[in-house]
């Protein structure tokens, strides 16, 4: 066993899980392609915490693997409790995320798309959770996009100025609003984006604070400098005109400039 497989097989005994391995799903080293797993597979939880595949992150209380499901790239996240994180929250963080993904896709913008959830509950704590998430096929991270499309690119900070404007009216903030959180696509001419790894992200009332750090974590994450000066120009002036809830467009700009990025990117 890994070391990661023990600290779970301990945090399911003191929580009052099982004590005993369940069956194994399939697994390929990384390197030599991933064995195909059906999504029936995900029904039995014990099951699904035994699974190996591609480990795209992996700590105490948490990972993120990646598998082939029915034939498609999946991401698999899952969330334990363990003697040594107990007052971590794991759980509660996954569950938290979940949460932000389906407010997301159910009031008109996208998340994740997740095909699979499971959570367990021992002696009133929850114990372990887990959600599998789908790739979306044609999507990338904003620069990358910008860069592969440089003709597209005027257009889409265009629209991704009015979507990010929409997010903060609705009172959504990422609090990690890089551009690598953030996938494009283009479909008939107009640009869809989705956010991912929303662990941080909140629902509430509207706070410009919050919104300026979400802007400037975005300028702050592109390395290409004349697209990032791009969010600090362009990008700034449509969204402070896209905003239909913002009292004032000057003291948004102030909030901007001593707006501190919640991730360093240096």
């Amino acid at each position: 066993m890994t070391p990661d497989e023990i600290w779970q097989t301990i945090g399911a005994i003191v929580v009052g899980g099982p004590t005993v391995p369940a069956r194994n799903i399939r697994f390929t080293p990384k390197g030599t392609g991933l064995l195909p797993i059906a999504l029936s597979d995900f029904d039995d939880l014990d099951a699904v915490f035994r699974l190996k595949g591609e480990p795209m992150q992996t700590h105490q209380g948490r990972s993120v693997t990646r598998v082939a499901v029915d034939g498609q790239t999946h991401y698999l996240k899952r969330f334990w409790l363990t003697p040594t994180q107990i007052f971590r929250r794991f759980v509660a963080q996954g569950m938290h995320e979940l949460a932000m993904i389906d407010w997301l896709n159910g009031n008109g913008f996208a998340g994740p798309v997740v095909v699979a959830r499971a959570s367990e509950k021992r002696f009133g704590f929850w114990n372990r959770m887990m959600f599998l998430m789908r790739e979306a096929s044609g999507e990338m991270p904003l620069e990358r996009y910008c860069r592969r499309h440089p003709d597209q690119r005027d257009m889409v900070i265009k629209q991704l100025a009015r979507h990010t404007a929409q997010l903060h009216d609705a009172g959504f903030y990422h609090k990690d609003y890089s551009e690598r959180h953030i996938f494009v696509c283009c479909e008939n001419g107009h640009h869809a984006f989705r956010q991912i790894d929303l662990e941080r992200a909140s629902v509430g009332a509207r706070s410009e604070s919050k919104a300026a750090c979400d802007v400037k974590t975005l300028a702050c994450s592109i390395a290409d400098p004349e697209l990032a000066g791009t969010i600090e120009g362009a990008f700034l002036e449509a969204y402070v005109q896209d905003r239909s809830t913002l009292v004032s467009g000057e003291s948004f700009r102030d909030e901007f400039r001593t707006a501190i990025p919640t991730k360093s990117f240096e």
